[in-house]
């Protein structure tokens, strides 16, 4: 790793150089583990398998659940995301916000298996691509004391420095770096700064050697899970993400349509990422979340009427267009939901009435068959690339016999494109060339 031979010198020289330039530029410091990270197993690139929250194969699966209690629980948890996101990016900006904040079990909608210590420990985490740290349940999954290759961060590091005074508790320099961290909303969470050797399981469960990763060992959260998730992977562009360790530069996924989730959604990282189709620029001046210029949305061959500049981000952090794999639906500012809403009512000439809960307001009643026919496609238009949606992406089946529009009203400036809308496509992110890509795929479960 870049900083690697920085930390492993041992020269206080160094250290004192190393701690100068820090903070001086105020990005140049890592908070990566002060081991090697062997990739000679990964090789140029890997895949893992993405398991689906609701799928029969997830561990937060519940069987008394019904597929349209399952749609209502995606919704709530794609408003609680919605909060969640708004909150971090509006709060602080990414320069100000401590890092010790950030590491928090974030729910997400795709579980990914990786195994850690030795000997390894299987964990059931969430995919989140705006998420910054790698974070372990380590009470009572994962027990360090029985991983020979297990190690924390002392509190003297510059790892536990960024912490911040108040953050850590410290009582001698080599004590190992604990953190407590409480947030706006109450909650807490609390653990160590840690290292240790991590593998993922590919698609056929063969388990990808990556060395030793940074994550935080929380040994009490007061954050609530409902299922068997035991950590968050991260894949943002801050020092603490899986992407960030690895030195990974691209990295893509494939979400399979519901029907097809036996078959299981694909991630690839390095060399075996896709890249492909139209290609939009990250917005600058931010490194968590993937933000992109959404420059409209059309059905059919006619253009929503949209006010200018809707989904532009505010100097203050306010508002923008997101691409985030942790969210379900898509969501809307009012202005451009009330827009697309008034546009499908007068190009859908099926019977309407209002959804089974708040959060679908547009919805049809009839056949899949009669609302393919009968209604017309939906494109988001971005800064060089456009996104058709498949039905099956812009509807979805609340109860039976009513389709409603798969994207609920945001209550903030804030706009996410969900997962939803982007099953069967290859989204692909190139963190060299700053771009999103967007390739349509017949079926993703065909790439096997």
């Amino acid at each position: 790793m870049q900083y690697s031979h920085i930390l492993n010198s041992g020269h206080m020289t160094a250290l004192s150089l190393f701690s100068t330039i820090f903070f001086f530029l105020n990005t140049i410091f890592t908070l990566q583990s002060i081991h090697s990270i062997s990739s000679s197993t990964a090789g140029d690139g890997f895949s893992v398998r993405l398991i689906h929250h609701d799928s029969p194969l997830s561990p937060s699966y519940n069987h008394s659940m019904t597929a349209y209690d399952r749609i209502q629980a995606a919704a709530y948890r794609s408003v609680l995301r919605l909060n969640h996101v708004h909150s971090l990016t509006t709060t602080f900006s990414s320069s100000e916000q401590d890092i010790s904040s950030r590491i928090v079990p974030e729910n997400g909608e795709y579980i990914v298996t990786f195994s850690v210590g030795t000997p390894p420990t299987q964990v059931h985490a969430f995919m989140d691509i705006g998420s910054e740290v790698i974070w372990v349940k380590c009470s009572p999954v994962f027990n360090p004391a029985k991983s020979s290759s297990y190690g924390h961060h002392p509190c003297d590091s510059l790892a536990c420095e960024v912490l911040g005074v108040g953050r850590r508790t410290c009582a001698e320099f080599l004590d190992p770096c604990y953190y407590r961290v409480r947030y706006g909303d109450g909650s807490t969470t609390e653990g160590t700064l840690s290292h240790d050797k991590f593998a993922f399981e590919d698609p056929e469960r063969n388990l990808v050697d990556v060395g030793h990763l940074d994550f935080g060992c929380s040994d009490y959260s007061s954050w609530h899970f409902v299922g068997n998730e035991s950590g968050a992977l991260g894949l943002s562009r801050q020092p603490l993400s899986l992407i960030s360790q690895l030195d990974i530069k691209k990295f893509s996924y494939c979400m399979v349509l519901p029907n097809n989730e036996g078959l299981g959604s694909r991630m690839y990282f390095g060399s075996e990422a896709v890249i492909s189709g139209g290609r939009t620029p990250f917005l600058e001046g931010e490194d968590r979340y993937y933000y992109v210029t959404l420059i409209g949305i059309s059905t059919g061959d006619q253009n929503v009427p949209l006010p200018v500049g809707i989904f532009n981000r505010t100097s203050d952090g306010e508002g923008g267009f997101m691409i985030d794999s942790g969210t379900t639906y898509t969501f809307l500012r009012s202005e451009a939901y009330d827009a697309l809403i008034k546009a499908l009512n007068e190009a859908i000439d099926l019977p309407q009435r209002r959804g089974p809960s708040e959060w679908f307001e547009l919805c049809f009643e009839g056949s899949f068959e009669d609302l393919e026919s009968a209604a017309p496609d939906v494109t988001f238009i971005f800064d060089g690339a456009e996104v058709i949606l498949m039905k099956q992406t812009t509807y979805i089946e609340a109860k039976k016999g009513l389709w409603c529009l798969a994207m609920v009203r945001s209550n903030e400036k804030l706009s996410i494109f969900g997962n939803v809308q982007q099953q069967n496509y290859f989204v692909g992110f190139d963190l060299e060339e700053q771009v999103v890509s967007f390739a349509p795929v017949d079926d993703c479960a065909t790439f096997q």
